[in-house]
């Protein structure tokens, strides 16, 4: 099956149901207009961009070269996720220590079972949909640590003060941010395959893929992202609870 050519007068076309939640933000003084434009064009350019590199990136056989795309892709995911821990001044560092550890144990169980070889047609996709996810965990861990360190302050302190160790004080802390950070993922996928068709699953059986193996893949896909996850969130909490009573 061939998908139809889709005409620059078509996107352009498209592009304007932006104007709607523009138009919204600020009737509604929600302030979000800047945001809303900036992330779109930059979404878009970006895809631009990328349409016409694939074809070389994907031609990539050097393993140095693929990993340190990864690490790449990294940086900026962990650049964008420690906006949220602007009280951290290493974020950062916390930020890409925490994904590359979600991505680290993705590629790891892919590598170990030969789901895919380490190629860049094939890794680099499906680590993209790891790094995005683990940077949306990371920023909300980090964001929800700040906020629920600051709303129960005074029963952590009065913890310490009862002689608990930092660690045994932050323990509800560090459960309750893990779970406020997992909560999209969760919910996702309680309902995959039933609200939402995923996005590779879809593309494989677009693309004439036999759909039992499009759901093969796509539920490696799935367990990847639920371990990774899980190890962004603790990793990004476990490393910086600490630094709270420091802010």
């Amino acid at each position: 099956m061939m998908a139809m050519e889709i005409s620059f007068f078509v996107l352009l076309a498209t592009a304007t149901f932006v104007l709607i939640p523009l138009t919204v933000s600020y009737q509604q003084h929600l302030g979000l207009e800047k945001e809303i434009l900036w992330s779109t064009i930059r979404g878009s350019i970006q895809l631009l961009l990328m349409g016409y590199l694939i074809t070389w990136i994907f031609s990539i056989e050097t393993g140095w070269f693929l990993f340190g795309l990864l690490l790449l892709m990294i940086s900026i995911a962990a650049h964008d996720a420690a906006k949220r821990g602007k009280w951290l001044k290493r974020s950062f560092v916390f930020a890409f220590a925490a994904i590359s550890f979600g991505e680290a144990v993705s590629l790891f169980v892919w590598l170990l079972f030969d789901v895919v070889p380490f190629r860049a047609q094939y890794v680099l996709p499906m680590s993209g949909m790891i790094i995005g996810n683990t940077m949306v965990i990371t920023g909300l861990s980090l964001e929800r640590l700040y906020h629920e360190f600051q709303h129960t302050r005074e029963q952590i302190m009065g913890k310490l003060a009862l002689g608990a160790t930092i660690r045994q004080a932050s323990q509800d802390l560090i459960e309750t941010a893990v779970k406020a950070s997992l909560i999209p993922s969760i919910d996702s996928f309680k309902t995959i395959g039933l609200v939402h068709l995923p996005g590779m699953m879809t593309g494989m059986i677009i693309a004439g893929v036999s759909p039992i193996i499009a759901v093969k893949y796509q539920m490696i896909i799935m367990l990847s992202l639920m371990a990774s996850s899980v190890t962004s969130a603790l990793s990004v909490s476990f490393l910086c609870y600490r630094y709270l009573f420091r802010a």
